[in-house]
């Protein structure tokens, strides 16, 4: 046994794999995550029994393994890891002792499949190939969470020498089998003129060259004691990363299951465990919140809430769910009548005076060349008025957070979107990225694939946002005639303001009315704006009224005919961008600004907000428009 690279032949592609940088995205803070995400959604998809268990063992510092007992893993592949321009940083010596990692589950199925498959046979699942000798190759379906067949690298990636093994019991035979691979780049060991291919194999190579995994029990008992496994005869995957990354410790391995996994394990479908040496600590149901309160930093108190809230939905009985009605069958959008009328009052006194909330929504899903066969479905979220500032909503998929979804938020409210049902959560799952950290439209998975696809994001993501707004029934106010003494063309001189209807009664000769007497207060303003050189300032409005929580502000260059809007090109200028830009600011905070809008939050009464650099030989129109309750273009 030994480790195998294949020599390149001639005209063959020079291949630099990088496949583990689509899990270097900020809304995964280290690959420990990464890792711990990745391995444990494979572990669930692969589930046989509930719950499924997970062992992560981390031997590191005094604890790694001695070099000698790393010689017969790693004989043959010295040579590679130490070959310049393999793509390795920094690699260690074959003297180094090996800080390790091991991914284990347990009531999954193992690694079934043709160990002599070499080729992808379209229609033939064969989790063992795909594993091992596919790339961007998963087999996985309607069932699973996973889509892109890449998830695997992530244990390579967490490896200082980009390596991994795998020792596989196979629950349809019982096999045991331990093979390994290793992921470089194209490269020449030891000044060879030969280019090698990138994948080496740990295993049992035959005459045409395709590496077998090794059986021999002997060899399978001796790996296991050398890397602590407790894989038995137990059905499942064991992994171990040699040469684990520095940034691997006890204490991240736990931050990254309670944070990416607290719903399954409270819904009991998941344990964890995490080992060293010389600790256990055990996650599940009943340990959750111990382990999330014993967390470095902040991270654990922080999630206590939202844990407490995803405890009482998934606890919730189906007749304390409030079903919305169902949306429009051909294409998903909110409208507040999805609420049933009977329920608005109720519900917005039960909101307002802190009391969770269940609620599901139902939705029809057609994929394009199956338009008849439509497929209903439903998800549910569960929110509560609590005061959380961020108003950030968590979104699982299968049990999996979706860490990156840019929604609205929902200031004070905390809110968690839970899809399980599995034509939406397929729907979803094939617009995420490879990391699973975001829904985005031109996933090839997801585009053109399903009708008004897009539509359902939207959806899912601004539900919270849309529901608690319709309860709040704050409109949004906008006052037209605000900038146009200011901005717009002036208006003729004896131009005066059209009469109501109900003003326009004719007065006989010598007749009072009522017009002749009534004085007309002014509109208080809740803002104003002031022209300014080259720009305008929006601040506080009349003494006595309440400032807006949002203002909206768009600004064009001013036209002789139409809407200047309308008419705005990104050529004009870009607030924030260049000679425009926003000079001063009091009292606010900044959402979001980009071409021709400004969206602003006010955090204190006496606010001020300054744009200036438009070109002062043209008019500058200002649209405002006030904005109540919550919102956060940042998302």
């Amino acid at each position: 046994m030994s480790w195998h690279f294949r020599p390149l032949a001639i005209g063959e592609k020079t291949r630099e794999p990088i496949q583990g940088e689509f899990f270097s995205t900020e809304a995964i803070h280290n690959p420990t995550e990464a890792l711990v995400r990745e391995g444990i959604q494979n572990s669930l998809d692969a589930g046989t029994e509930s719950p499924v268990r997970v062992r992560l063992f981390l031997a590191s510092g005094k604890d790694a393994a001695p070099a000698g007992r790393m010689t017969p893993w790693l004989k043959g592949a010295w040579q590679h890891l130490q070959a310049k321009g393999n793509g390795l940083r920094e690699p260690p010596s074959e003297s180094d002792v090996c800080p390790f990692l091991v991914f284990e589950d347990f009531g999954t199925c193992g690694l079934q499949g043709d160990i002599f498959q070499a080729f992808n046979e379209p229609g033939v699942k064969n989790h063992f190939f795909y594993f091992f000798r596919g790339e961007g190759l998963s087999g996985k379906g309607e069932l699973d969470r996973g889509r892109w067949g890449i998830g695997k690298f992530v244990f390579p990636r967490s490896s200082r020498i980009s390596t991994f093994f795998g020792l596989t019991v196979r629950a349809d035979d019982e096999k045991q089998l331990l093979m390994g691979h290793t992921v470089l780049k194209s490269h020449r060991a030891d000044a060879s003129a030969t280019p090698f291919s990138p994948d080496g194999y740990f295993g049992q190579r035959q005459p045409n060259n395709l590496v077998l995994p090794i059986s021999d029990k002997a060899t399978i008992e001796r790996f296991s004691a050398d890397f602590s496994l407790k894989r038995d005869k137990n059905p499942g995957l064991s992994i171990v990363v040699p040469f684990v990354d520095p940034d691997f410790t006890a204490n991240h391995l736990k931050e990254a299951v309670v944070c990416g996994y607290f719903y399954p394990i409270l819904t009991g479908a998941l344990e964890v465990t995490v080992e060293t040496p010389t600790t256990s600590t055990v996650i599940d149901t009943e340990t959750l919140i111990d382990v999330a309160l014993g967390l470095d930093g902040d991270a654990g108190k922080e999630l206590l809430q939202l844990v407490d809230l995803a405890q009482w939905g998934a606890d919730c009985k189906p007749q304390n769910i409030i079903k919305l009605n169902p949306c429009n069958p051909d294409k998903p959008s909110w409208n507040d009548n999805l609420i049933p009328a009977e329920e608005v009052k109720s519900l917005r006194k039960k909101l307002d005076a802190g009391e969770k909330l269940a609620v599901r929504a139902t939705l029809s899903i057609r994929e394009k060349g199956q338009e008849r066969q439509t497929k209903q479905t439903h998800f549910d979220f569960f929110l509560w008025q609590d005061g959380f500032e961020s108003g950030k909503t968590v979104f699982i998929r299968e049990g999996i957070i979706i860490s990156d979804v840019r929604a609205l938020r929902t200031r004070g409210v905390r809110s968690v979107v839970v899809i399980e049902d599995k034509p939406i959560a397929t729907l979803l799952g094939d617009a995420e990225n490879p990391a699973h950290t975001q829904w985005q439209t031109d996933s090839s998975n997801f585009k053109n694939k399903y009708i008004h696809g897009p539509a359902y994001l939207t959806f899912v993501k601004e539900i919270v946002y849309s529901f608690v707004h319709a309860l709040r029934a704050q409109e949004e106010e906008e006052d037209p005639n605000l900038l146009l003494e200011v901005f717009s063309l002036p208006a003729p001189k004896d131009e005066e303001p059209p009469s109501r209807p109900e003003e326009r009664k004719k007065k006989k000769k010598g007749e009072e009315t009522e017009d002749d007497t009534k004085v007309i207060e002014p509109r208080k303003k809740r803002f104003r704006i002031q022209k300014s050189a080259g720009g305008f300032t929006v601040t506080r409005g009349d003494v006595g009224t309440q400032p807006p929580t949002w203002l909206i502000i768009q600004a064009a260059y001013d036209v002789r005919r139409g809407n200047p809007l309308s008419k705005y090109h990104p050529a004009d200028f870009k607030i924030g961008s260049g000679d425009v830009r926003i000079s001063n600011q009091k009292g606010i905070r900044i959402a979001d600004s980009g071409e021709n809008n400004l969206s602003i939050e006010i955090l204190d009464p006496d606010f001020s907000v300054t744009v200036e650099g438009f070109d002062e030989k043209r008019d500058v129109f200002v649209n405002v428009k006030m904005k109540e309750g919550t919102d956060d273009s940042q998302t």
